[in-house]
């Protein structure tokens, strides 16, 4: 979601949905890395930290 957002299809009643926009473009594998790293460790969350490896990695992978 970070690298490519992510947008809800629109509805009759909301045509226009709030969505992520993609940060792939602006953001480094680093920065992308602490970002989603802090995410899964913040507010009481227990995600295991994000390497710049793995972002690396997603930054290739097919979207469908």
């Amino acid at each position: 979601m970070v690298l490519n957002g992510g947008y809800p299809p629109g509805t009759f009643k909301n045509s226009r949905p709030y969505g992520m926009p993609p940060f792939a473009q602006s953001l480094s594998d680093v920065e992308v890395a602490a970002v989603v790293t802090y995410i899964r460790t913040a507010w009481g969350n227990c995600g295991a930290p994000v390497t710049v490896k793995e972002v690396n990695e997603l930054r290739s992978a097919l979207l469908y």
